[in-house]
């Protein structure tokens, strides 16, 4: 059985009883990536685990990083049961969750994805409309303008101009948006950027996501 288990959005005190369970029930632990704030929780609990972060080292496109792994977990899945852990929700923004769901014998257990915390940080009701779309796979044809937008997956400057110019054939350049980092963490920042500076001035990483407000309802102040 692969247990898939939600490491969430910030550090360990997010964490369900479940997946604390999980984690230090002695399975072997596997992780999409260790670049997370819950690594501290493994080492102060000297809980072993084994990163695939060497995959995005390896190959050249992300859709050849997501195949290494899931072909990784399914052999290790051979010789017993074991954890598969990723950030946030498991179902929220995994690829390689879905593809070990519909392929293999696995659960999903738990996990606080990255939204609960940005709705709270970016004070907005999802309820008003909202969009979720994977940077990797942007339809920008899909996009509306009059709802929330929230894209996640915005790991390096090239995702982050594609997506700009994405944008740009919706929005005006000089159209306000928020780089959130690590929403949910101690370490979270949002900081509003015009739709041009996207690309450039501030590093990126795994935990980037960009949100863009709806047109007519962007706060004066930060116009």
């Amino acid at each position: 059985m692969i247990n898939i288990v939600g490491l969430g959005a910030g550090d360990e005190n997010q964490l369900t009883v479940g997946v604390i369970r999980q984690l230090q029930s002695g399975l072997p632990i596997y992780l999409r990536t260790d670049q997370h704030p819950m690594i501290g929780f493994f080492k102060k609990n000297n809980i072993p685990y084994t990163s695939f972060d060497s995959c995005y080292e390896n190959h050249e496109t992300f859709e050849g990083v997501y195949e290494d792994i899931i072909a990784k977990v399914k052999e290790a899945a051979l010789k017993g049961d074991l954890i598969y852990a990723t950030p946030g929700h498991p179902t929220v923004a995994e690829y390689t969750v879905k593809r070990l769901l519909a392929e293999t014998k696995a659960q999903i257990i738990g996990g606080q994805s990255f939204l609960d915390p940005m709705f709270a940080g970016l004070g907005i009701d999802p309820i008003d409309g909202l969009q979720v779309m994977d940077a990797l796979s942007f339809d920008v044809e899909g996009v509306n303008p009059r709802m929330h937008l929230i894209v996640p997956q915005v790991f390096d400057q090239m995702s982050a101009s594609n997506l700009k110019l994405d944008l740009m054939e919706t929005y005006e350049d000089e159209y306000p948006i928020c780089i959130v980092k690590a929403a949910g963490s101690a370490e979270a920042s949002y900081e509003w950027k015009k739709l041009y500076e996207l690309d450039h001035g501030f590093k990126l990483d795994n935990l980037t996501t960009i949100y863009v407000p709806p047109k007519g309802s962007v706060p004066h102040e930060i116009r």
